[in-house]
Parts: structure tokens; C-alpha cells; sequence
């Protein structure tokens, strides 16, 4: 469509489509190689890739040269690694977990939300139910999944979820100030831990759905970790506590 050697301009009527692009909500922009690489491998959709000389070689052939200065005005960080993809978000069509599996209540930090997915794959918890969260496709959150975004399934819901939650009769752990240790809890297998929102917690809905209450003990007058730290030592006890029975 644009069959020119180079681009040079951020007039160019392509990068003003890219601009447009960008700013779609369920469009991924990607400026980290390895990230890049990470989607192409889990076969994520590749809409357009923009390289400046360096990564002539890689990637495609249809990908479009552009000099640095237009490559620019679509990175978050300082200096340009060289690459931009911009990256359809997959969807998934909503289904019963076979496994663990994390739900993500109003956390509204982007950074949290990708943390808690980094974690989460770590851990083996493969399908993550976000509740009106931060959304997946912000720069800050693809950023803190550091490429886990792509080898898990994200579903993006909303309130009505939870009625097809309670149909699932799983057994759903959250955490409050009266759970039972976490450290002395046997977790069995194909359980739902919730992570709540940042300053007000889980939900009164998800409350009244949840089965178990779990804590995380506290020292020294502490109330409370930080929802991504909180969450990802919550998944690592269940998957490799040595406690767990997980039958």
C-alpha cells in the first residue's frame, strides 16, 4: 500500500493511520523486541511492525523502514529499541477453567494488573479473569507482564461475570484480616484466588460467592502488601506450598 523505501516523515499519511491505530482500545503496542518476539511465538495477531535500519534483517519482509525520529513518537521509553508492533489483543472465548485460576477485582494499577499476570503464569494460574480492571492492552501493564501476557488466557469481564462464576461451584479463596494463615491452609486443586482492589478490596459480590478466607501474616504493625506483591506470594503458597494436598 505505501511502497516507498523508507519513511521519514510523521506526516506520512501511514503513520498518521498508525497515530489512529494506537489509540484503539484492543490494540497492543509493542517496542520491545522480545515482546514482539514473545507474540509472533504465541501467534498473536501481527497488524504492522515499523523498523528502523538496525532490524532491517528481522522480523518480516513486509515490515515498513522508518528513521528514528518516526519510530519515536510511538516508544515509552527514552531511547528507541529499534522495533514497534502493533499487535491485535486475543480473545478467548469465556470458558470453565481446568486448573488454578486468578481473578483480578477493580485493580486499577496497570502495573498490578501485569505483575499479578507475570505471577499468575508462573505460578500456573493459566486462565486470569480481570473485573473491571486496568486494561491489558496499556503500555505499563503489557510492560510488567515482561512477556507473560502471551503464554496465558485473559478475559477482560464485567459484574454479570460473576454470575457465570457461581455456576462453576469452585471453590474461591480471598483474602481478609480474619482468613486462616495462609501458610496453614492444604489447598486443593482447581481453586480461584481473588485479588481485590487496591484500597477497598474484594467486592461485597465477590464476598458473598467466595468459600474460603485466607491472610498473609503481617510483623512489625503491618496491614497489608501491595496488591501485586500480596497476590503473587498468594499464588506461589498455593502451587508450591509444602502443605498443599492439591487433589
Amino acid at each position: 500500500m505505501y511502497n516507498v523505501s523508507m519513511i521519514t516523515s510523521v506526516k506520512n499519511d501511514f503513520i498518521k493511520e498508525l497515530k489512529l491505530l494506537k489509540q484503539e482500545k484492543n490494540i497492543l503496542c509493542l517496542d520491545n523486541p522480545k515482546l514482539i518476539s514473545e507474540a509472533i511465538k504465541e501467534g498473536w495477531q501481527i497488524l504492522h511492525i515499523i523498523k528502523t535500519e538496525k532490524y532491517e534483517n528481522s522480523f518480516s519482509d513486509n515490515d515498513i523502514l522508518v528513521s528514528e525520529n518516526v519510530l519515536n513518537i510511538f516508544t515509552n521509553t527514552k531511547t528507541s529499541q529499534g522495533v514497534v508492533a502493533f499487535v491485535q489483543q486475543k480473545k478467548f472465548e469465556l470458558t470453565e477453567p481446568k486448573g488454578d485460576f486468578l481473578i483480578l477485582d477493580n485493580v486499577q494499577d496497570p502495573g498490578n494488573v501485569g505483575t499479578l499476570i507475570r505471577s499468575a503464569v508462573g505460578a500456573n494460574f493459566l486462565d486470569i479473569y480481570l473485573i473491571n480492571c486496568a486494561s491489558v492492552c496499556l503500555d505499563k501493564t503489557v510492560r510488567s507482564t515482561m512477556g507473560a501476557l502471551f503464554k496465558c488466557r485473559v478475559y477482560e469481564v464485567k459484574d454479570d461475570f460473576l454470575d457465570i462464576l457461581k455456576g462453576w461451584n469452585k471453590r474461591i479463596f480471598i483474602t481478609t484480616m480474619q482468613g486462616k494463615n495462609i501458610y496453614d491452609v492444604p489447598f486443593p486443586k482447581n481453586i480461584g484466588l481473588v485479588i481485590g482492589n487496591e484500597g477497598h478490596g474484594v467486592s461485597e459480590k465477590l464476598q458473598k460467592i467466595a468459600t474460603d478466607n485466607i491472610s498473609l501474616p503481617m510483623q512489625n504493625n503491618l496491614e497489608s502488601l501491595n496488591a501485586g506483591t500480596s497476590g503473587s506470594i498468594m499464588m506461589y503458597q498455593i502451587t508450591y506450598g509444602g502443605k498443599n494436598v492439591r487433589s
